[in-house]
Protein backbone atom coordinates (compact mmCIF):
# COMPACT_ATOMS: atom_id res chain seq x y z
CA UNK A 1 0.00 0.00 0.00
CA UNK A 2 1.14 3.53 -0.72
CA UNK A 3 -0.13 6.73 0.83
CA UNK A 4 0.52 9.15 -1.99
CA UNK A 5 -0.86 12.19 -3.61
CA UNK A 6 -1.70 10.91 -7.06
CA UNK A 7 -4.55 12.46 -9.04
CA UNK A 8 -7.23 10.87 -11.17
CA UNK A 9 -9.97 11.99 -13.51
CA UNK A 10 -13.26 10.19 -14.08
CA UNK A 11 -15.15 10.95 -17.29
CA UNK A 12 -18.70 9.72 -17.83
CA UNK A 13 -19.87 9.74 -21.47
CA UNK A 14 -23.36 9.21 -22.87
CA UNK A 15 -22.86 7.31 -26.10
CA UNK A 16 -24.87 6.75 -29.26
CA UNK A 17 -22.26 4.43 -30.77
CA UNK A 18 -21.20 0.91 -29.74
CA UNK A 19 -19.00 0.87 -26.61
CA UNK A 20 -16.71 -1.63 -28.33
CA UNK A 21 -15.96 0.85 -31.11
CA UNK A 22 -15.31 3.61 -28.60
CA UNK A 23 -12.96 1.25 -26.76
CA UNK A 24 -11.11 0.39 -29.97
CA UNK A 25 -10.56 4.03 -30.87
CA UNK A 26 -9.40 4.87 -27.35
CA UNK A 27 -7.04 1.88 -27.30
CA UNK A 28 -5.50 2.75 -30.66
CA UNK A 29 -5.56 6.55 -30.44
CA UNK A 30 -5.89 8.10 -27.00
CA UNK A 31 -4.09 5.58 -24.82
CA UNK A 32 -0.74 5.85 -26.67
CA UNK A 33 -0.89 9.64 -26.21
CA UNK A 34 -1.68 9.49 -22.49
CA UNK A 35 0.74 6.69 -21.66
CA UNK A 36 3.65 8.77 -23.00
CA UNK A 37 2.81 11.69 -20.73
CA UNK A 38 5.12 12.23 -17.74
CA UNK A 39 3.52 10.95 -14.56
CA UNK A 40 1.20 8.44 -16.25
CA UNK A 41 0.12 5.74 -13.79
CA UNK A 42 -2.98 4.03 -15.16
CA UNK A 43 -5.89 4.29 -17.58
CA UNK A 44 -9.17 2.39 -17.78
CA UNK A 45 -12.23 2.68 -20.00
CA UNK A 46 -15.36 0.65 -19.27
CA UNK A 47 -18.81 -0.08 -20.63
CA UNK A 48 -21.38 1.38 -18.20
CA UNK A 49 -23.64 -1.16 -16.50
CA UNK A 50 -27.32 -0.51 -17.07
CA UNK A 51 -26.85 2.37 -19.50
CA UNK A 52 -25.84 3.36 -23.01
CA UNK A 53 -22.53 4.91 -22.18
CA UNK A 54 -18.91 4.49 -21.22
CA UNK A 55 -16.69 5.93 -18.53
CA UNK A 56 -12.96 6.27 -18.08
CA UNK A 57 -10.47 6.69 -15.25
CA UNK A 58 -7.03 8.18 -15.85
CA UNK A 59 -4.44 8.28 -13.05
CA UNK A 60 -1.36 10.51 -12.91
CA UNK A 61 1.40 11.10 -10.40
CA UNK A 62 0.76 14.82 -9.86
CA UNK A 63 -1.87 17.47 -10.38
CA UNK A 64 -0.21 19.29 -13.25
CA UNK A 65 0.32 16.04 -15.18
CA UNK A 66 -3.37 15.26 -14.75
CA UNK A 67 -4.40 18.69 -16.08
CA UNK A 68 -2.15 18.37 -19.14
CA UNK A 69 -3.49 14.88 -19.83
CA UNK A 70 -7.07 16.09 -19.46
CA UNK A 71 -6.48 18.78 -22.07
CA UNK A 72 -5.03 16.21 -24.45
CA UNK A 73 -7.93 13.85 -23.87
CA UNK A 74 -10.53 16.53 -24.55
CA UNK A 75 -8.73 17.71 -27.67
CA UNK A 76 -8.55 14.13 -28.94
CA UNK A 77 -12.14 13.17 -28.10
CA UNK A 78 -13.87 15.83 -30.22
CA UNK A 79 -12.62 14.79 -33.67
CA UNK A 80 -12.24 11.10 -32.85
CA UNK A 81 -15.31 10.26 -30.76
CA UNK A 82 -17.70 13.13 -31.48
CA UNK A 83 -19.99 11.08 -33.74
CA UNK A 84 -20.28 8.33 -31.12
CA UNK A 85 -21.11 10.55 -28.12
CA UNK A 86 -24.28 12.49 -27.36
CA UNK A 87 -22.91 15.20 -25.05
CA UNK A 88 -19.80 16.47 -23.34
CA UNK A 89 -18.64 14.21 -20.50
CA UNK A 90 -19.33 14.64 -16.82
CA UNK A 91 -15.91 15.08 -15.21
CA UNK A 92 -14.79 14.38 -11.64
CA UNK A 93 -11.25 14.89 -10.37
CA UNK A 94 -9.89 13.22 -7.26
CA UNK A 95 -6.78 13.65 -5.13
CA UNK A 96 -5.71 10.07 -4.49
CA UNK A 97 -4.49 9.48 -0.96
CA UNK A 98 -4.36 5.68 -0.94
CA UNK A 99 -3.46 3.39 -3.83
CA UNK A 100 -3.11 -0.36 -3.48
CA UNK A 101 -2.14 -3.04 -6.00
CA UNK A 102 -2.69 -6.77 -5.70
CA UNK A 103 0.55 -8.67 -4.98
CA UNK A 104 -0.03 -10.87 -8.04
CA UNK A 105 -0.80 -9.75 -11.57
CA UNK A 106 -4.08 -10.71 -13.19
CA UNK A 107 -6.69 -9.63 -15.69
CA UNK A 108 -8.35 -6.21 -15.20
CA UNK A 109 -11.93 -6.90 -16.28
CA UNK A 110 -14.32 -4.92 -14.09
CA UNK A 111 -14.25 -1.34 -12.82
CA UNK A 112 -16.24 -0.06 -9.84
CA UNK A 113 -16.43 3.54 -8.62
CA UNK A 114 -17.80 4.05 -5.11
CA UNK A 115 -18.71 7.36 -3.45
CA UNK A 116 -19.31 8.29 0.18
CA UNK A 117 -20.30 11.79 1.30
CA UNK A 118 -20.73 13.67 4.56
CA UNK A 119 -17.20 12.83 5.73
CA UNK A 120 -14.96 14.56 8.22
CA UNK A 121 -11.26 15.34 7.65
CA UNK A 122 -9.34 12.68 5.73
CA UNK A 123 -6.76 12.45 8.52
CA UNK A 124 -9.49 11.17 10.85
CA UNK A 125 -10.60 8.45 8.42
CA UNK A 126 -7.18 7.34 7.14
CA UNK A 127 -6.13 5.12 10.10
CA UNK A 128 -9.27 2.98 9.79
CA UNK A 129 -8.84 2.83 6.02
CA UNK A 130 -5.28 1.56 6.50
CA UNK A 131 -6.09 -0.84 9.32
CA UNK A 132 -9.46 -2.24 8.18
CA UNK A 133 -10.51 -1.30 4.62
CA UNK A 134 -7.20 -2.01 2.87
CA UNK A 135 -6.63 -5.47 4.43
CA UNK A 136 -10.25 -6.43 3.70
CA UNK A 137 -9.87 -5.30 0.09
CA UNK A 138 -6.63 -7.22 -0.38
CA UNK A 139 -8.35 -10.39 0.86
CA UNK A 140 -10.96 -10.27 -1.89
CA UNK A 141 -10.63 -12.82 -4.70
CA UNK A 142 -10.03 -11.09 -7.99
CA UNK A 143 -8.89 -7.77 -6.52
CA UNK A 144 -6.46 -5.90 -8.80
CA UNK A 145 -6.15 -2.18 -7.91
CA UNK A 146 -7.59 0.46 -5.56
CA UNK A 147 -7.34 4.26 -5.86
CA UNK A 148 -9.06 6.22 -3.10
CA UNK A 149 -9.22 9.88 -2.13
CA UNK A 150 -11.31 13.03 -1.96
CA UNK A 151 -13.26 14.79 -4.70
CA UNK A 152 -11.35 17.98 -5.48
CA UNK A 153 -14.60 19.94 -5.79
CA UNK A 154 -16.24 18.58 -2.62
CA UNK A 155 -13.92 17.86 0.28
CA UNK A 156 -16.44 15.81 2.29
CA UNK A 157 -16.92 13.39 -0.63
CA UNK A 158 -14.71 10.31 -0.89
CA UNK A 159 -14.34 8.47 -4.19
CA UNK A 160 -12.76 5.03 -4.54
CA UNK A 161 -11.97 3.34 -7.84
CA UNK A 162 -11.55 -0.44 -7.60
CA UNK A 163 -10.46 -2.82 -10.34
CA UNK A 164 -11.36 -6.51 -10.20
CA UNK A 165 -11.08 -9.60 -12.36
CA UNK A 166 -14.86 -9.88 -12.84
CA UNK A 167 -18.25 -8.47 -11.83
CA UNK A 168 -19.09 -11.05 -9.19
CA UNK A 169 -15.89 -10.49 -7.21
CA UNK A 170 -16.35 -6.72 -7.43
CA UNK A 171 -19.95 -6.93 -6.21
CA UNK A 172 -19.03 -9.22 -3.32
CA UNK A 173 -16.14 -6.99 -2.28
CA UNK A 174 -18.33 -3.88 -2.36
CA UNK A 175 -20.88 -5.56 -0.08
CA UNK A 176 -18.18 -6.47 2.45
CA UNK A 177 -16.60 -3.02 2.43
CA UNK A 178 -20.02 -1.36 2.77
CA UNK A 179 -20.83 -3.60 5.75
CA UNK A 180 -17.54 -2.74 7.44
CA UNK A 181 -18.06 0.99 6.88
CA UNK A 182 -21.55 0.69 8.36
CA UNK A 183 -19.93 -0.43 11.61
CA UNK A 184 -18.10 2.90 11.83
CA UNK A 185 -20.84 5.52 11.48
CA UNK A 186 -18.69 7.95 13.43
CA UNK A 187 -16.35 8.01 10.41
CA UNK A 188 -18.78 7.17 7.57
CA UNK A 189 -22.13 8.64 8.67
CA UNK A 190 -23.85 7.94 5.34
CA UNK A 191 -23.92 4.66 3.39
CA UNK A 192 -21.42 4.27 0.59
CA UNK A 193 -22.92 3.73 -2.86
CA UNK A 194 -21.85 2.74 -6.34
CA UNK A 195 -21.41 5.71 -8.62
CA UNK A 196 -20.32 3.84 -11.78
CA UNK A 197 -19.53 0.24 -12.66
CA UNK A 198 -18.88 -1.74 -15.78
CA UNK A 199 -16.89 -4.17 -17.89
CA UNK A 200 -13.40 -2.94 -18.76
CA UNK A 201 -12.79 -2.20 -22.45
CA UNK A 202 -9.28 -0.77 -22.14
CA UNK A 203 -6.78 -1.12 -19.30
CA UNK A 204 -3.14 -0.14 -18.87
CA UNK A 205 -0.90 0.60 -15.89
CA UNK A 206 2.51 2.23 -15.97
CA UNK A 207 4.47 -0.97 -15.40
CA UNK A 208 2.67 -2.76 -18.21
CA UNK A 209 1.52 -0.11 -20.68
CA UNK A 210 1.90 -2.60 -23.49
CA UNK A 211 -0.78 -4.87 -21.96
CA UNK A 212 -4.27 -3.80 -22.95
CA UNK A 213 -7.53 -5.47 -22.02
Amino acid sequence: MSDGSWHLTIRKYNASGPPEEIGRRVREGLLPLLSREPGFRAYYAARMDGGSGVFSVSVFADHNAMLVANERAMAWAGPNLGALLTRVPEVTTVEVKVHVDAPRQGHDSYLLVRMTDGLGPFSAVLPTVQERIVPLTLEQPGFRHLYSGRDEAQDDLSISVSVFSNRSTATAAHAQVAALMAQHRDLWPRPTRIMLAGEVLVAAVAEEVGHLA
